[in-house]
């Protein structure tokens, strides 16, 4: 869910992977980019806002195996999981809380977990991968230490694709 820095590193991860990969977003201009890193299927939840039936429509009525839940959406992930399916809560800019049928976890069999940074050595693997796949992370602007405010009004626009970086040095 989204083009910000972590739902593209996700995009490029689940490709590496060899996984299928829908991208949901508002933006059609940065749902065509995201294809352009690899993304098999979109969906625009703004002009589509009841986006589910299209998600399980990209993945043959199966639903998504795997959700990275960054928008706080939570609800309509359920909706959109597959059977035994994984959703990794890491975000909620969309809001942080949610009211859920607790029979749409049991029923399918769903796994909700947490998601927030991992071990040391999770993040050593990580980054030998990166390395090994040549993996460019997303960077929309870098912006010198002395502007951290725009930066900050930048990313709160809601108009970056991929990450914001600050330089300090």
């Amino acid at each position: 869910m989204g083009t910000g820095g972590v739902a593209l590193f996700a995009l490029q991860f689940a490709k590496l992977a060899g996984a299928q990969v829908v991208v949901i977003y508002s933006s059609d201009d940065k749902l065509v980019r995201a294809r352009g890193l690899g993304a098999d299927a979109t969906v625009n939840y703004r002009t589509n806002p009841d986006w589910v039936p299209l998600v399980r429509d990209a993945t043959n009525g199966h639903g998504a195996d795997i959700i990275v839940e960054t928008a706080g959406t939570l609800s309509r992930s359920i909706d959109a999981a597959a059977f035994g399916g994984f959703i990794g809560v890491i975000g909620f800019t969309g809001g942080n809380t949610t009211q859920i049928d607790v029979r749409k976890v049991m029923g399918p069999l769903l796994r909700i977990h947490g998601i927030a940074p991992g071990s040391r050595s999770g993040f050593e693997a990580m980054n030998r991968a990166i390395f090994q796949h040549e993996v460019k992370p997303v960077v929309d602007k870098v912006f010198p230490l002395a502007r951290t405010p725009e930066a900050l009004a930048h990313m709160e626009s809601g108009g970056h694709f991929g990450k914001i970086a600050i330089a300090v040095a």
